[in-house]
């Protein structure tokens, strides 16, 4: 379960830096680069947790002097429609991919790999053992945990370790990590084994709910004051109906001495332990199944009780609790806190565990005549930003779905308009100029509106995206009309005199008679 926040946005990145530098070659790495370097695409295969997505980064800088990038693909945003560019080195995960998503992926490879090699460009794509068949693919073994950790640790050696040695690479970096960013080495082992021991001996001991609804409350809330905690837990108490004694305010312990009894440090409330918050968290999760639907109601409902900076720590926390949780939040908070069911979108959208299925959710939501405005604002508006910048195929598919409902049309517009000023501009004037070849109407209409306002917002391409709307009506008068109209309306809605006038230069230099029927 994934709760920390500072990590979510690394590790959807490819660090090749990073990656070869305590990387562990496995037997047939050699073989994949050398299909590599001769095919231009290689599918790896190999088990879960074994350093396939390592393997593949480590794969693509051994080329050299590629601008290396994960891409995503779905049965929607297909990879036969995936743009390829120049110098690029593609990373494509399809271990959580669904079955319709691998098949157009092994239909299209052929084609895509002919791409590839027009742009020396290069693809790795990475599959489980058991979709292997489907592909030529190359099986990487997992590397030896022990030469793992060695790596991981650059040489330095703990003998001996403090837990029980790793089985798989996945446990060995883990470990490594671990023993490298805690002093004590005696908390190791209870941070490796995410301190179950200890949970259960706790709750074994501790069965009274205010005291389980505190040691929740602080480990979600973890580094807020200790008085909203307090309140936190007194709303999950409420949220469970919890119709248990209840003591006199003046009864009992104090707050620091029941916030010591859980482990946690008052004041501002942070455990002694490392990785105790997650490994709460994670254990009544897993432990207390009938507890997971008012749990996430009650983290939905916190922000109303909490400052900006106490709620920006709910995010991680509800990424760590699956999609279903997710999508529910984000859900509520586009009606009542717009800014954090954007910041939750965002964040699961990019996560290595819950990504794919949160933008299956958003697929689902783009085609979705009925969303609730709220939530479809919040949805362009991740896709014009956090996923456009990460996976532009998959947002601007997604966009062209949205685009359907007219009531959307500034909000996709304004999110095409993110993207192409945040370095996707080659890829949304791509997909603009596919826009404007179809006959979906919206889509066209938006396409007109979307280059006229890039060519007013980058002066240094209005020639060649001008250009590009002439092109696009291939001299067919009544095309040529739509475009004149269109533009004409943009203009008269606030868009730049002077695009209008050189779009209007270049549509007088038509043919003639074509223009005469464009008048007409």
């Amino acid at each position: 379960m994934t709760t920390d926040a500072t990590r979510l946005p690394e590790r959807t990145r490819l660090d090749a830096r990073r990656a070869a530098r305590r990387f562990v070659e496995p037997e047939g790495f050699l073989d994949a680069l050398a299909k590599l370097l001769g095919s231009r695409a290689v599918v790896l295969a190999g088990p879960s947790g074994s350093g396939r997505r390592t393997a593949a980064t480590v794969l693509l800088d051994r080329l050299g002097g590629l601008h290396l990038v994960e891409i995503a693909v779905d049965d929607e945003a297909t990879l036969a429609r995936h743009p390829v560019a120049a110098k690029e080195g593609y990373l494509l995960d399809l271990t959580t991919a669904d079955d319709a998503t691998v098949e157009q992926v092994g239909a299209a490879l052929p084609e895509f790999t002919a791409a590839l090699d027009q742009e020396d460009s290069s693809l790795v794509v990475i599959v489980d053992n058991d979709r292997a068949a489907g592909f030529e693919a190359v099986r990487l073994p997992a590397p030896e945990p022990g030469e793992v950790l060695k790596a991981h640790l650059e040489g330095e050696e703990f003998d001996p370790l403090p837990t029980k040695p790793p089985t798989t690479a996945a446990e060995a970096v883990r470990l490594a990590e671990l023993l490298a960013s805690i002093e004590d080495p005696r908390l190791v082992a209870g941070a490796y084994d995410h301190w179950r021991g200890r949970l259960r001996k706790q709750f074994d001991q501790h069965e009274d709910v205010p005291w389980r609804a505190l040691l929740l409350a602080a480990a979600f809330l973890e580094g807020a004051h200790q008085d909203v905690v307090d309140a936190a837990a007194d709303a999950l108490l409420a949220e469970t109906r919890y119709d248990g004694p209840r003591p006199h305010p003046l009864a009992g312990p104090g707050l620091a001495a029941r916030l010591a009894g859980v482990g946690a440090f008052s004041g501002t409330v942070t455990f002694a332990t490392p990785g105790y918050a997650e490994a709460v968290i994670d254990y009544v999760w897993t432990q207390f199944p009938t507890l997971r639907e008012p749990l996430v109601d009650w983290l939905i409902a916190l922000p109303a009780r909490l400052c900006e900076d106490d709620s920006a720590r709910l995010p991680a926390r509800l990424i760590g609790l699956g999609a279903p949780a997710v999508v529910k939040a984000v859900a509520a908070w586009s009606e009542s806190a717009v800014p954090l069911a954007r910041r939750l979108l965002a964040a699961a959208a990019l996560d290595p565990a819950i990504g794919p299925d949160i933008r299956r959710a958003i697929k689902d939501w783009s085609g979705r005549r009925d969303l609730p405005p709220a939530l479809s604002e919040v949805a362009i508006a991740v896709c014009g930003g956090e996923l456009g910048n990460r996976f532009p195929h998959i947002a601007l598919t997604r966009l062209g779905s949205f685009v359907r409902r007219p009531e959307l049309t500034d909000q996709v517009a304004a999110a095409l308009s993110t993207m192409a000023g945040e370095s996707q501009f080659a890829q949304v004037v791509t997909r603009l100029a596919r826009w404007l070849r179809e006959t979906d109407r919206a889509r066209r209409a938006l396409a007109v509106r979307a280059l006229l306002d890039e060519a007013a917002a980058q002066p240094q391409h209005r020639d060649t995206l001008l250009n590009l709307l002439v092109q696009a009506a291939g001299g067919r008068p009544a095309e040529l009309g739509a475009l004149d109209l269109a533009a004409f309306e943009w203009r008269r809605d606030g868009g730049s005199a002077d695009v209008h006038d050189q779009l209007q230069a270049k549509l007088n230099g038509v043919d003639p008679l074509l223009r005469s029927a464009i008048s007409s």
